[in-house]
C-alpha cells in the first residue's frame, strides 16, 4: 500500500511525520496490496476540531480521524485503489503518547494501524471486535517498534 503524507509547511510536528514516513510506508504495506492507496494528513487542532465537529458532532481536536472512501453502504469503495483519508493531530498524539509513556513517533504508528483497521473495515462496537481490532494491531506494530512500547500502547 502507499502511504501518501500530507501536512501543511507550519504545523506542528511536521519535521518529525515527515521523518516518519519510511515507517508509516512499512505499517501501510502490511495492510492492503501495493497498487492501494491512504493519504495520511497531519492537521493543527483548530482544523482537528473543526472535522471532528463536522463530521463526529463531538467538541474538541482528535488525536485521529479516519474517513473511508465508500460508494455508500454496503456497496463497497469508491476506488478499489484508494482505501481512503486519515487525519493526525500531532499537539494531541504528543499528549497520548506522554500519558502511555512512548515516544510519539510510536504512538502515531499505533493510531495509524487503528486508522487503517478501520480502513479495512474493523470496528470496535464491543468488546469481541475490539479485542479482535486490537490483536490486528499489535500483529501490524510487531517488528516496527519495539516489545515493551507495543504493551504501553495497550494499556
Amino acid at each position: 500500500m502507499k502511504a501518501i503524507l500530507g501536512s501543511r509547511p507550519r504545523v506542528r510536528g511536521r519535521a518529525r511525520f515527515e521523518e516518519a514516513a519510511g515507517l508509516v510506508e512499512s505499517l501501510a504495506s502490511r495492510v492492503a496490496p501495493a497498487d492501494s492507496l491512504v493519504e495520511v494528513n497531519l492537521v493543527g487542532e483548530r482544523r482537528m476540531a473543526e472535522l471532528n465537529r463536522i463530521y463526529r458532532r463531538r467538541r474538541g481536536a482528535a488525536e485521529i480521524l479516519t474517513f473511508p472512501y465508500t460508494a455508500g453502504p454496503g456497496e463497497g469503495t469508491a476506488d478499489e485503489d484508494a482505501l481512503g483519508e486519515i487525519f493526525l493531530c500531532w499537539k494531541r498524539l504528543e499528549v497520548g503518547a506522554r500519558r502511555r509513556r512512548v515516544k510519539p513517533a510510536h504512538y502515531m504508528l499505533r493510531l495509524l494501524a487503528h486508522g487503517l483497521c478501520h480502513l479495512k473495515g474493523y470496528r470496535h462496537h464491543d468488546a469481541e471486535s475490539e479485542s479482535m481490532m486490537e490483536e490486528v494491531e499489535r500483529k501490524l506494530l510487531h517488528g516496527l517498534i519495539p516489545k515493551d512500547a507495543i504493551a504501553r500502547l495497550f494499556e
